[in-house]
């Protein structure tokens, strides 16, 4: 599955996630003001907004992996998309530590998608939280439904994390979400609009990413945001843009990703965050190589491709046995292609089982966790008629 196309279409979005460090953009969000001696970091970026923050007396890095944090800091794991007891353990200590807050400090919160499940306070039981949880996301509800669910089983969600508070709170979001509401991302435990005094910046926006995207591939940025269920998006997608709108008469395209000789084609950047329900019988992959599967249908026979990746790197589910994908690069002989290895790519999409069908001919794309959670971008080329 190795083309022009692909390569450039994989080092523009290398080059992006680079440009996009939480911690350069944590950094110049604080300015030069003293450190904090309280402060904690959640979600997929945690890290990263942790190393923007620096040194602390005291700070909590809540994650999906283990890593390496600044003096001060202590790193706890949490459970991602579904929270576990250690999510709860990590809540919990979160809760101490905001709650041991002098009325006269500012502690500062960095929260990034995947919060919400990494770092929990059940008002009831888990097992109620997580059943409630993993019903919502099998209908194919927006991160926004969701994370309403979430908040009304929740201690700290929702602005509860920072009442619990003395002192005043920065909150520092990097966003997953879709028009970037920071009230959403990682359920807001930290935005109460009632505590005027407490700060709120929006470092990182999924919009900002794909722009930057766009930007280095010459490429036309689709608006608004992907939204709705996948096979939806799909058909919105595929409808194709004129490229002669794109970059004018079309002479020899600037921005046409294939570098042998000169070609007739357009560029288009697309994002947002797709919905996708899940059926019992499930198979293996997210709605990133889901999306990418129901566009190698609709590419068939063409000479269009796509690369749809989750910003995160993280398109799952995967079996523990092999990485997992952020998801795959599809053409015009995808389809065909596995059909040729005995793979009935039709059935893998009613399943939801497009990773191990995209696997068998090379299409996935593994970058391992990003440290970044910007949502889904969808870089599609489109030949000029």
């Amino acid at each position: 599955m190795e083309s022009p196309i692909r390569c450039d279409f994989e080092r523009a979005f290398t080059d992006a996630l680079r440009a996009a460090d939480p911690a350069a953009r944590v950094t110049v969000a604080r300015g030069d003001g003293p450190r904090p001696r309280l402060a904690v970091a959640l979600g997929k970026a945690a890290f990263a907004m942790a190393r923007g923050i620096g040194p602390v007396e005291r700070g909590i890095v809540v994650a999906p992996v283990a890593g390496d944090a600044p003096e001060g800091w202590h790193v706890m794991v949490g459970s991602h998309p579904i929270p576990d007891e250690r999510s709860v353990v990590a809540g919990r200590a979160v809760l101490a530590l905001v709650s041991g807050a002098s009325p006269d400090e500012e502690v500062v919160v960095a929260i990034s998608g995947g919060a919400s499940a990494l770092c929990e306070v059940p008002r009831g039981s888990l097992h109620e939280l997580v059943a409630h949880t993993r019903a919502v996301m099998a209908s194919g509800a927006s991160i926004a439904e969701l994370n309403r669910v979430r908040t009304s089983l929740s201690r700290i969600k929702g602005g509860q994390l920072a009442r619990a508070c003395p002192g005043r709170i920065l909150t520092l979001v990097a966003s997953d979400v879709v028009g970037d509401e920071v009230a959403v991302v990682g359920s807001g435990p930290t935005v109460a609009p009632e505590r005027s005094a407490d700060r709120t910046i929006l470092v990182a926006s999924i919009r900002g990413f794909a722009a930057d995207l766009a930007e280095r591939l010459g490429a036309r940025l689709i608006e608004p945001p992907l939204t709705g269920d996948v096979r939806s998006v799909a058909d919105q997608l595929s409808q194709g843009a004129d490229p002669c709108d794109t970059h004018g008469a079309c002479p020899a395209c600037p921005a046409c990703p294939v570098g042998a000789e000169p070609a007739r084609a357009s560029v288009s950047v697309a994002y947002g965050e797709p919905t996708l329900m899940v059926p019992a019988d499930a198979g293996e992959g997210g709605r990133a190589q889901q999306l990418a599967l129901e566009l190698a249908f609709r590419f068939r026979g063409t000479r269009r491709a796509a690369l749809v990746v989750g910003s995160d790197g993280m398109d799952g589910p995967t079996p523990a046995s092999r990485p997992t994908p952020a998801g795959a690069f599809v053409d015009g002989e995808t389809w065909e292609a596995m059909l040729a290895v005995g793979v009935d790519p039709a059935r893998a999409l009613e399943r939801r089982d497009a990773g191990p069908a995209l696997d068998a001919i090379g299409a996935l794309v593994v970058t391992g966790p990003t440290g970044i959670n910007h949502a889904d971008v969808v870089l599609l080329y489109e030949p000029c008629p």
